[in-house]
């Protein structure tokens, strides 16, 4: 098992899915419901992104294989897809969203029509969006053998599951945390995201173009 890919698919994941600048959007979205129907709701979107997540992240490659796709060519267009989400993060566009009302006659059903309506854009595009995809299929394709895939899963699970306790905790940190403090992770979460995504670009370009790297280049 490949510790490193783990440590960096996990560093990657929580820096792109960014659980605690969620949370403004969250409760924008939810915060109007019932502490039970908001549980119901986050492992509904959580669980959502994580098993669409987990199909890619054990598939990856075949489906580059099956598209004919480089994973050289593929790490420029991913990183520029990551790159426009880091620039959307810093930039705040990525949490201008609306929130929704609706009635019901159970919790279940009102997490459920919650749900539907947050579907787009929380799970998608915000958790399991262009993103995760591009950050789960690029590291999938790094894995050399079973073992490589079991880590990266297990990176889905906890990252995820941190994920979900931060969402069901989010009451502590609007009653505590002031929202410009959400704006700041979020912002700087958006920088971690772009330098990741740079990276992913400058690697696929040296590999296309070999020459490109060499001398006293400081990149890798």
């Amino acid at each position: 098992m490949n510790t490193d890919l783990m440590l960096n698919f996990l560093l990657a994941m929580i820096a792109i899915v960014n659980p605690i600048g969620l949370v403004p959007i969250w409760y924008e979205l939810t915060g109007d419901a019932q502490p039970k129907v908001r549980r119901r709701i986050a492992f509904m979107v959580v669980g959502t992104a994580f098993v669409i997540l987990l199909v890619f992240v054990n598939v990856g490659n075949f489906i580059l294989d099956f598209f004919s796709i480089d994973i050289e060519v593929f790490k420029i267009a991913g990183g520029f897809l990551l790159l426009l989400t880091g620039i959307s993060m810093v930039e705040g566009q990525a949490s201008k969203l609306s929130g929704n009302q609706e009635e019901g006659d159970t919790n279940t059903e009102l997490a459920t029509l919650r749900f539907e309506k947050v579907l787009v854009p929380l799970t998608i595009p915000m958790l399991a969006g262009p993103g995760a995809l591009t950050t789960v299929l690029l590291f999938s394709a790094q894995a050399q053998e079973l073992m490589d895939y079991v880590g990266n899963s297990i990176v889905l699970v906890l990252s995820y599951a941190f994920l979900f306790l931060v969402l069901i905790s989010s009451p502590i940190l609007e009653r505590n945390v002031h929202n410009l403090a959400f704006v700041a992770f979020t912002r700087i979460f958006g920088v971690i995201v772009t330098a990741i995504a740079m990276q992913f670009m400058v690697e696929g370009l040296g590999d296309v173009f070999p020459n490109w790297l060499e001398g006293d280049s400081a990149v890798e």
